[in-house]
């Protein structure tokens, strides 16, 4: 083998596995569902709204900046007996915990850079799922994404 065949063949097989990197990348990115990262139990803060109960079990909001810079991220908790508002300067990847104590329907305002990017609704009926759990992702461009989990492992 001539050391000309040897090189072609050898740049060949790197196109062929960057051309297999960028599709694994864009199929990533054309995902719906954003990743928790791989350490969620370390949030920058914990807040409690509510006292324990035995009947009810906790529903935990996480609020994730799942963009590539430093935000300024708001997280508004409302219902007819409990009120929370916090506001965090959250790092790429960085996320807060709210756990909420008491059934009743919550008003969940997020917002960036203090315009609201969602709004949603918390369900008293959340509470009868064994160990409820909600994630707030602010993603790039202004997008936003929320899950919902009825047994998450707070509990």
């Amino acid at each position: 083998m001539n050391r000309r065949s040897l090189l072609a063949g050898v740049a060949a097989s790197g196109a062929a596995i960057a051309g297999c990197a960028s599709i694994e990348a864009t199929v990533f990115q054309e995902s719906t569902t954003p990743e928790v990262p791989s350490n969620p139990d370390d949030p920058i803060a914990r807040a409690t709204i509510g006292s324990p109960s035995d009947d009810d079990s906790p529903h935990r909001v996480r609020l994730w900046n799942r963009t590539d810079d430093q935000r300024s991220i708001g997280l508004e908790i409302d219902s007819e007996t409990a009120t929370f508002d916090g506001s965090y300067d959250l790092e790429s990847d960085a996320h807060v915990i709210v756990t909420i104590r008491n059934r009743d329907e919550y008003a969940v305002v997020v917002s960036v850079d203090d315009a609201t990017v969602a709004e949603t609704t918390l369900e008293p009926s959340s509470f009868d799922e064994p160990c409820p759990a909600t994630e707030l992702f602010v993603l790039e461009d202004g997008e936003f994404e929320s899950t919902f989990e009825p047994e998450s492992d707070h509990c």
